[in-house]
């Protein structure tokens, strides 16, 4: 693949850490992760919502069927049977 190593990573091998860099680290912010959960959470509920709305239908109309079908049967027993 042109030439190119693709490697897991755990296989990679990173070198020695920047301790420069532990330096600049710093902590979440509350504010920003409760941000994103509330975003995470709006998109899974619209998710579920689209299914429920493309998914319900079908099997309420199959379920009715299926009634009809069983109400039908019962009178053509009593009155024919």
């Amino acid at each position: 693949m042109n030439g190119e190593q693709h490697l897991d990573d755990e296989d990679r091998d990173l070198g020695e850490p920047i301790h420069e860099l532990r330096e600049l680290a710093q902590e979440t912010p509350g504010s920003f992760l409760l941000g994103v959960r509330k975003k995470v959470h709006r998109r899974t509920s619209g998710s579920y919502l689209v299914a429920f709305a493309f998914e319900t239908p079908p099997v309420i109309g199959i379920e009715m069927l299926k009634l009809m079908k069983q109400i039908l049967t019962t009178l053509g027993k009593r009155n024919g049977g």
